[in-house]
């Protein structure tokens, strides 16, 4: 229970760079679970674990957009690892989901990277909204406007 609250703290908490890498890890993580459940010989286990796999790859491929390179190569990526798990499943193969999360491994990483520089750098200046805002109040038959200006401060419009 106090993981899944941490997860669920940790994915409000999260900007769209740590979403994505968390995602990958949960990947990664589901993966190396699959190894376990072949070592025990836990069947049922394996076969769920493999199927979440599954889907956090459908939910990876159903964000790419367009035909860009990347958005191509991760594709190929991502059907290669689906491949992967499928020889892995049918066979009980070990070798197949460790080569999956090597080849998974890199792109988590990037993305890990990513988020670590976003969080050094200082937060994007107020530029990027507007520089005036304006309110209306309505009293007693009259209508009052105000504007905030420069200095924070609402004033009579």
């Amino acid at each position: 229970m106090i993981e899944k609250e941490y997860l669920a703290n940790r994915v409000a908490n999260a900007n769209n760079t740590e979403l994505v890498m968390i995602v990958y890890e949960g990947l990664i993580d589901t993966l190396e679970d699959s190894i376990d459940y072949i070592n025990v010989g836990a069947d049922k286990k394996l076969n769920t674990s493999l199927q979440k796999c599954r889907e956090i790859l459908a939910e990876l491929l159903s964000t790419l957009q367009g035909d860009s390179e990347v958005a191509s190569n991760l594709r190929s990526i991502y059907i290669y690892v689906n491949r992967l798990i499928t020889e892995a499943e049918n066979n009980k193969d070990i070798e197949k989901l460790k080569l999956a999360i090597k080849v998974i491994n890199p792109i988590y990483e990037g993305w890990k990277e990513l988020s670590e520089k976003e969080s050094k750098e200082p937060n994007a200046p107020a530029s990027d909204g507007p520089k005036i805002v304006a309110g209306m109040t309505y009293g007693k038959g009259q209508l009052n406007d105000y504007v905030i200006d420069d200095e924070k401060e609402w004033q009579k419009g």
